[in-house]
């Protein structure tokens, strides 16, 4: 169709939506993402369905729920038969393509066309002439760009390099995180990171500006989830699956607006569907906010929902399960098996300050206890997050709050059953443990050639 846009997604790696200048932090330096949002719409209450890398992908690119797809647990491939972007765009006529991480599963459900590298040591200037190639070509496009950063690698001690151009003195910590010197150094190293990450969006939007498809492209940036702190990736707290979305479309998205309403990642390829002509199955779990868009809705969800499991994060020991539903105020999170004990590379590697907090909970009580609830959780958790941002205090047991926490649970409950989740026996605990093993070495292998 000839008004059809041409998409170009830009989708990040372990990226907070509050790490970005124009979600207020006054302390990162993130000129192209400031210029995008200013461009179009920044989202401000838009949410990750699990804060894994593969879940969150993968619902990313099949408009469904972990439970659904069957990519919950992280580096296993999704369910036979189950269908994703290539399919629905490329049957639009458009040319889908893809640059960079790939992290899902098995690669025939994702059948992108895969750009040719060149030299760079990023995603982006390795791509960059595939890349400029792909915007002059005249046919319609949907691009995903994939990168890496800011993803730690969690072999430099602690996670995160030695910061060049940020002090640890000055990183905005938030109320969650406590306040120690190692910390802010890893918090430090994390910033840089995010401007590498936003050298590379400028590089992309550049190659765009200068394409004759400038005009008639939509473009996003969006994470995969937040970053791998403490109480941030691995958790459904809201630092771990709360994402940027900003949205910039010519003559379509307001310039410098910004909306509240209630996103999920599941949502943006019904939308993205509905914007270039097409209609989305109706048996997906994303609905499109084109109207939201478009200025034509102010809202859009009335809860969104989120999962997790430990099983298949490295560094994992008990399986902790947990189920999450959100409205615009209020959080009910559900936790599986509360007698496990929750590790990942934060807990077992040090990542993000980790054993600073150790060495601190040994003469400090607040230390203590967000050590202790790290790793401890109770069976329920009910936050107001109007009041409490941070998620520091649980009401789940207060008498105030027990009716509005029950009617969040009764509508989690019934999300579970609409997605036929079983709790700790769904899914993967009773797969074939080498079958497991197979699919894992496959997304390694996939996801080696996928970075650079």
């Amino acid at each position: 169709m000839a008004d059809q846009p041409n998409i170009l997604i830009i989708l990040s790696d372990d990226h907070g939506a509050r790490d970005i200048g124009a979600y207020g932090n006054q302390r990162i330096r993130t000129p192209h993402l400031d210029a995008l949002a200013a461009q179009g719409m920044r989202f401000d209450s838009a949410f990750a369905t699990e804060a894994i890398c593969t879940p969150s992908r993968t619902s990313l690119y099949t408009g469904l729920y972990p439970l659904r797809h069957g990519a919950h647990r992280n580096h296993t491939e999704v369910y036979e038969g189950v269908r994703s972007m290539p399919h629905y765009f490329s049957s639009l006529g458009y040319r889908v393509a893809l640059a960079g991480k790939t992290h899902f599963g098995p690669m025939s459900a994702f059948p992108f066309e895969m750009l040719p590298r060149g030299e760079g040591d990023t995603v982006v200037k390795s791509h960059q002439q595939a890349m400029a190639e792909l915007f002059d070509d005249p046919a319609a496009f949907l691009l995903v760009v994939a990168t890496s950063l800011p993803h730690s690698d969690s072999r430099s001690g602690g996670g995160y390099p030695r910061p060049e151009n940020y002090q640890p003195a000055d990183v905005e910590l938030p109320g969650y995180l406590l306040d120690t010197w190692e910390t802010r150094q890893a918090r430090a190293g994390y910033y840089e990171l995010v401007s590498r990450l936003d050298d590379d969006v400028g590089r992309v939007m550049g190659l765009l500006a200068r394409s004759n498809a400038a005009g008639n492209t939509l473009v996003i940036y969006v994470s995969d989830h937040g970053s791998g702190f403490p109480y941030e990736k691995w958790t459904n707290y809201d630092a771990g699956i709360r994402v940027p979305l900003l949205v910039r479309w010519p003559g379509k998205v307001e310039e410098k607006s910004s909306s509240n309403a209630l996103i999920s990642l599941v949502d943006i390829l019904p939308t993205l569907l509905e914007a270039a002509g097409g209609d989305a199955p109706a048996d997906l779990d994303g609905r499109s906010f084109l109207g939201v868009l478009e200025g034509e809705s102010e809202a859009h969800l009335p809860y969104i929902f989120a999962t997790h499991t430990t099983l298949g994060i490295r560094n994992s020991g008990d399986a902790f399960a947990q189920r999450t539903i959100r409205s615009d105020r209020f959080k009910y999170i559900l936790n599986l098996n509360p007698q496990g004990r929750f590790t990942n590379n934060v807990t077992e590697q040090g990542q993000g300050g980790w054993y600073s907090w150790l060495e601190l909970a040994k003469t400090d009580n607040r230390a203590g206890e967000r050590v202790a609830l790290y790793q401890k959780r109770p069976a329920e958790e009910f936050y107001d997050l109007e009041k409490d941002p941070h998620e520091l205090l649980n009401l789940a047991a207060s008498k105030g709050h027990q009716a509005l926490a029950a009617k969040h649970r009764v509508k989690l409950e019934q999300w579970r059953k609409q997605q036929g989740d079983q709790g700790l026996a769904h899914p993967y605990t009773g797969q074939n443990l080498f079958e497991l093993w197979w699919h894992e070495m496959r997304q390694r292998w996939n996801l080696l050639w996928s970075r650079v």
